[in-house]
């Protein structure tokens, strides 16, 4: 009789407990890197594709690659491998939204870099070392509007098209080097978040050159 007793005693127990299983609020996705937007990177130096001295990434992700020995200054100067400073986690860091894949460019005369959200939208960063004035003046020629964002805490313009939309942003370097975003349609990034995409990113290489 007292063992029949002991044990509805304790089956009442795990039944009003459930079973001793603590509650615990998820989010979507919670427990698998699926959807999730990177964190910061552990600093610290890194192998490099064809270099024999280590990059360096930074708690931003952002990878810097060995500085040149001619250089007179002490500045990072950008480089033409885009994917390999600017990390698929570096840019989904500072978009906000996770980045499912990143796209080198095919011909090796174009310095850029394409993440993907999902198949077919995608942020394209590109290098260029052309005439900034001259970029302002052809689209000044074609019907479209310059102007900046006080958001944007480096030399920069916005290139607004006749239709309302942000045709290209350039994140201007010196009179012949800037980054230009671009998108592929304002589906998964409309103005504001390109705007703001392009304040974050300017906070990281202000002082880049």
């Amino acid at each position: 009789m007292r063992r029949i007793l002991l044990l509805s005693f304790l089956v009442a127990i795990l039944v009003l407990t459930g079973c001793a299983q603590p509650t615990v609020n998820q989010t979507p996705g919670a427990g698998s890197t699926a959807g999730k937007v990177s964190g910061p990177c552990t600093p610290g130096p890194v192998d490099l594709v064809n270099y024999g001295d280590k990059g360096q990434r930074l708690a931003s992700c952002f990878v810097e690659y060995p500085g040149e020995p001619t250089r007179e200054d002490k500045s990072y100067y950008i480089i033409e491998d885009i994917c390999g400073q600017f990390t698929k986690e570096f840019v989904e860091n500072l978009v906000g939204q996770p980045i499912v894949k990143i796209e080198e460019p095919k011909i090796s005369s174009i310095y850029s870099c394409r993440y993907y959200f999902n198949d077919q939208d995608y942020i394209w960063l590109n290098l260029d070392y052309l005439s900034v004035e001259n970029q302002k003046k052809g689209h000044e020629m074609m019907g479209r509007t310059i102007k900046t964002d006080d958001r944007i805490k480096m030399n920069h313009f916005v290139v607004w098209q006749s239709d309302g939309l942000i045709n290209e942003i350039y994140l201007v370097l010196a009179d012949n080097k800037f980054i230009s975003i671009n998108r592929s349609s304002g589906q998964v990034l409309d103005n504001e978040k390109t705007l703001q995409f392009a304040a974050n990113l300017a906070n990281e290489i202000k002082n880049y050159k």
